[in-house]
């Protein structure tokens, strides 16, 4: 995508369905010459087109009977459905062309079609509906999520998203912060007069109100991250202690090799699927000990970059590992990600009090699997009321709260340290244009190609 901008003018086509055979294929069309090209396409005797025109009565969202010719060859028999600016996706005049889904009648279309305009980029119906104000940028990006859903619950937020409910909390902020930023902005032209409204413990309140919210954007911003890519569940501990089991478990399949033999995992397994509704990335990992073998090394050292990625680490021992390689196990896991697992119950016959906060599990007798999983959707009980709220769903949304975050921060030092008004309004100025990012008031190129790279073309 990175040139389309510079050709907003031209008129686009692309195929929107996928390649195969299928009962239907739909090619789109956007741009001012539209109804010219579709013209061009079907017969001249066609009900559509009434002086050479396509008919203004026929330019209204609705399907009709159409037969598509390249010259005065007939293509294809299928529907057509004509948009006029600006009752479109791209807020341009559109039109959908549905053919039979056969990959060699698609192309016959879309040469005859390319004739007369250019093929689009990627996600160019979606950059157009962008620049037209259809939708803000957190809209666009949504349409990418739901394109790449997987889940339930990154599907609820995606609509959510789509629907606005992101967009509708940053200009909730954005208000808040020109209101304050009208009132620095009277302060500083009429310096020598008093402003009413420029009272300092006020003003820090307003701020102080701003951050609270921007603070809780931050700290839900990783659920939404998550919520898109999946929760990262490292499975650790000694060899043998039944990681590759629990791993299968959890799938429901042997996908992982297991042998009575330590150190069979000796690189790590990475599986991904959905446990109520929440997209989970599961890795089996080799098991953590001292070794002089080169291989287990290299699994060894992987298994313990994965512990610092992950978002859960489910640390899997069994009664006969010893409390002190437990011990100096743990101590290098950060304790808010550590879910401690005790396997192999079914072979144990002591007392249970040594599993202290250990969830006690077995994967012969499925004891402890529906404990272990309650606990792991513990971590999730809240993400459903973030995602009705409007929620953060990418690293660059994050990082835009942040900077506002970071900025609003800085004037509200200021403040205290009674710095001048242009330096304060200045940070203050910041956090306004970086939540203006969000929605894409001001946003880079680069930014922006970036993001619709990610689409297919057609979208």
């Amino acid at each position: 995508m990175n040139s389309f901008a510079k050709y907003q003018s031209d008129t686009i086509v692309a195929i929107a369905t996928p390649k195969g055979k299928a009962a239907l294929a739909i090619i789109r069309i956007s741009g001012a010459d539209t109804f010219e090209i579709v013209k061009k396409i079907i017969p001249p005797h066609s009900p559509l087109v009434k002086g050479g025109k396509v008919k203004e009565d026929y330019i209204q969202n609705k399907m009709y009977r159409a037969t598509f010719v390249d010259d005065e060859l007939i293509l294809d028999h299928g529907m057509i459905c004509l948009f006029k600016t600006p009752k479109s996706y791209t807020g341009e005049d559109m039109a959908e062309l549905y053919c039979h889904g056969n990959d060699f009648i698609v192309s016959q279309i879309m040469e005859s079609l390319l004739k007369h305009c250019r093929l689009a980029e990627k996600g160019e119906f979606t950059f157009r509906a962008f620049l037209n104000k259809k939708i803000d940028l957190t809209q666009a990006e949504a349409v990418g999520n739901l394109l790449n859903a997987e889940t339930k619950k990154s599907q609820k937020a995606a609509l959510l998203q789509l629907k606005g409910k992101l967009c509708q909390k940053i200009k909730g902020l954005l208000e808040k912060i020109i209101e304050i930023r009208v009132i620095f902005e009277l302060a500083i032209d009429f310096i020598e007069d008093e402003v009413p409204e420029f009272q300092p413990e006020n003003v820090l309140n307003k701020m102080q109100n701003i951050l609270d919210e921007l603070k809780t954007l931050i700290d839900t911003g990783k659920d939404g991250i998550i919520i898109q890519s999946g929760i990262k569940i490292c499975l650790i501990g000694a060899p043998n202690v039944g990681k590759s089991s629990i791993f299968n478990a959890f799938l429901k399949e042997d996908r992982a090799i297991i042998t009575p033999i330590p150190g069979t995992t000796r690189d790590y397994l990475e599986e991904v699927f959905s446990l109520d509704g929440n997209k989970i990335r599961l890795f089996d990992t080799a098991g953590i000990h001292q070794t002089t073998d080169p291989i287990e090394m290299i699994g060894i050292e992987r298994s313990k970059k994965l512990i610092n990625e992950a978002d859960i680490v489910f640390y899997i021992t069994d009664p006969t590992i010893e409390e002190s390689v437990n011990i100096n196990i743990l101590d290098t896991i950060p304790k808010d990600k550590i879910i401690k697992i005790m396997n192999k119950i079914d072979l144990w016959k002591s007392e249970m009090s040594y599993l202290n906060d250990y969830i006690p599990c077995s994967t012969i007798t499925k004891d402890g699997l529906n404990a272990l999983k309650n606990e792991l959707l513990k971590r999730f009980k809240d993400i459903d009321l973030e995602i009705e709220s409007g929620i953060i769903t990418n690293a660059r949304q994050l990082a835009c709260v942040k900077n506002a975050f970071f900025h609003l921060s800085k004037a509200a030092d200021s403040m205290k340290n009674n710095l001048t008004l242009d330096c304060i309004a200045f940070d203050i100025m910041q956090a306004s244009n970086a939540l203006e990012e969000i929605i894409g008031k001001l946003t880079p190129d680069d930014i922006l190609n970036k993001i619709f790279d990610n689409f297919c073309i057609g979208k």
